[in-house]
């Protein structure tokens, strides 16, 4: 469980009176509250696996270090390459003693993300290894969200330098028009939420929309579209890990969260078109590991596949969000499953599929794709096998 290093200081702390325990955690608190935070970090974190031990054996506060390793560290140093590295591996080294010893570690994501929206390529690989430690059923639907988040938070870095570094009216007049928007008191609530250093002040931002256009020039920034590319290989090692701790109801609302964030997304196409992809793949998994979740959330399913507009803009996740429809809508997969609830499906799958295929679409329109089509009858021959009265339609 321990690092090698770490071992030969736990022998030693056996040794170690209390008096001197409390002198060496005034000595790192002092460090880590340094003004400025050097190399000299680096050797405080390779000795911050002795907090995890000696905490059980010494009345220490081991509370406020950690404190200042989840909080400052990430907040501060996100742009350090090296003290970045550093402190994840000493996460991973440690993984097991924090997720037993230190609650701050999990509801910590918030900030330790900052560190792979700001370099995502050089990081990614550390937290393919960390993040299924941050799934659990309480932080589960906020990590999900600020996954979903990510690329705005890179953006919102680069504007946090940005706003330190370059005057507040910019002579040549080629200001960034969201670096505005950051400095502006009317839109600071928005971007402190994604800045926010743990979690448990909410799920995610109500004006969504708003900051995604705020940050809409951000979308083409290299750093901006290198995180965007992580986003989808986390959120499959999320829904891997979410599946062995959640229960039914947290299964069904991530089911919501995933309907609603089809449509709020930072506008960059190809992120949404694999995010859409993510969103297909496990909905299809949720389904068919808990068929009654279609039951559970029959509204908001059937609102989704009744919303023609979604055809034409989310075609991926449309199309299975109709499938499962036609397949778990059964009494046999719920009893719940009524002969009204089959009907109403019916008529809402209907009106779709007769209004994008009774008329030719207008010059430049977009036709429905054929996948759409053949979906929509299939899931309508199904439902109408379960009921008599539709069988004739």
């Amino acid at each position: 469980m321990y690092s090698h290093g770490s071992e030969s200081l736990i022998r030693q702390a056996r040794e170690i009176q209390e008096s001197e325990l409390n002198k060496f955690y005034s000595r790192l608190i002092k460090l880590l509250q340094g003004k400025e935070l050097g190399h000299e970090t680096v050797d405080s974190l390779q000795r911050l696996q002795l907090c995890t031990y000696v905490g059980e054996m010494a009345a220490v506060d081991c509370e406020s270090v950690w404190n200042l390793v989840f909080g400052r560290f990430p907040a501060e140093l996100f742009n350090d390459h090296f003290l970045a590295h550093e402190l994840l591996r000493f996460l991973r080294l440690n993984l097991e003693s924090l997720q037993l010893r230190v609650p701050q570690y999990t509801h910590s994501f918030p900030n330790l993300l900052k560190l792979l929206a700001w370099d995502s390529p050089a990081l990614v690989d550390d937290f393919v290894d960390l993040l299924p430690s941050l799934v659990t059923t309480g932080t589960a639907v906020e990590l999900l969200h600020t996954l979903l988040d990510l690329p705005c938070l890179s953006a919102t870095l680069v504007l946090q330098l940005r706003s330190v570094c370059l005057p507040i009216a910019d002579p040549g007049g080629r200001g960034l028009l969201s670096l505005d928007a950051f400095r502006n008191p009317s839109f600071r609530g928005l971007f402190l939420f994604l800045l926010r250093t743990e979690a448990g002040s909410g799920d995610t931002i109500d004006r969504l929309s708003t900051l995604h256009e705020l940050l809409a020039e951000a979308a083409d920034w290299p750093r901006v579209v290198q995180c965007a590319q992580t986003v989808p290989v986390l959120l499959h090692i999320f829904f891997n890990t979410v599946i062995t701790v959640a229960d039914e109801k947290l299964l069904a609302h991530l089911i919501l969260v995933m309907l609603e964030r089809s449509s709020l997304l930072l506008n960059i196409p190809k992120y949404c078109r694999e995010i859409h992809r993510v969103f297909s793949c496990h909905l299809l998994r949720l389904c068919k590991l808990h068929p009654s979740l279609v039951v559970d959330q029959s509204h908001e399913l059937l609102e989704f596949a009744g919303a023609t507009a979604n055809v034409y803009s989310k075609e991926e996740i449309y199309t299975h969000v109709v499938w499962v429809l036609g397949e778990y809508l059964s009494v046999s997969c719920d009893s719940r499953c009524s002969v009204s609830l089959i009907t109403s499906c019916f008529e809402a799958l209907e009106a779709v599929l007769f209004e994008i295929t009774s008329s030719a679409p207008a010059p430049g329109a977009v036709c429905a794709a054929p996948r759409v089509i053949t979906t929509l009858m299939s899931a309508l021959a199904k439902l109408a096998s379960r009921s008599h009265d539709l069988i004739p339609r």
